[in-house]
């Protein structure tokens, strides 16, 4: 009888465990979707705010690479949006969560790609990098399109990358212009897996093929 009852409670207390894990789970995949929509409508004074919140979820989560990862890239996105003064600063801000979501995902193509995109926030913050961070945020770029040529984010960070090199460094509009259209074809054919995949960029793309027209 002790047994029975022993067991009783020890699965009692698992399935507690359990429920209270999917939650939990519910409860951070819910706000992270709250703040994705909502930052998709607000103009970028708002979205200081909304990239705090994103960063304290992902402190609290500290192994969900999905939250360090969004953490770091609203506050890369805030970098290129703001002001030259504040950009070091959110750029900054969004080192530890890019580098927190690479090392719990190292292969993972969006992971990598932030990685690129957040080193060239680096450069717009302080241009004098790019002759040190220029190739490193192009290399992350290649590695992020080998573990998945379909990204059209990773295909985006190069023709960035390209487009603001110097063309006597191999770079420029014009050398751009193939991965641009390669871009393009990829962001076409794209659709996120779920709600909370990454879906960013295809605003940044149309910018950057405007130029050529």
């Amino acid at each position: 009888m002790k047994r029975l009852l022993l067991l009783f409670w020890v699965m009692t207390a698992w399935w507690s465990s359990a429920l209270f894990a999917q939650d939990s789970m519910r409860s951070w995949q819910t706000v992270l979707q709250a703040q994705l929509q909502a930052l998709e409508k607000v103009p970028p004074p708002q979205w200081p705010a909304y990239t705090d919140t994103l960063a304290e979820l992902a402190r609290t989560h500290p192994q969900e690479w999905l939250l360090q990862y969004y953490a770091g890239w609203s506050y890369t996105q805030l970098s290129f949006k703001a002001e030259k003064k504040k950009a070091e600063q959110y750029s900054e801000q969004a080192a530890p969560f890019v580098k927190k979501a690479l090392e719990l995902q190292p292969h993972h193509t969006e992971t990598l790609t932030l990685m690129g995109y957040w080193l060239s926030a680096r450069i717009n913050a302080v241009p004098s990098r790019g002759a040190s961070l220029g190739s490193e945020s192009r290399q992350y770029a290649e590695k992020a399109i080998d573990a998945d040529p379909s990204n059209p984010r990773a295909s985006l960070v190069k023709a960035l990358n390209i487009y603001y090199t110097p063309a006597i460094f191999g770079g420029g509009k014009k050398r751009a212009r193939p991965t641009v259209v390669e871009t393009g074809e990829k962001f076409a054919r794209f659709t996120p897996a779920d709600a909370l995949a990454p879906n960013w960029g295809r605003n940044i793309y149309d910018v950057l093929n405007a130029s050529y027209q």
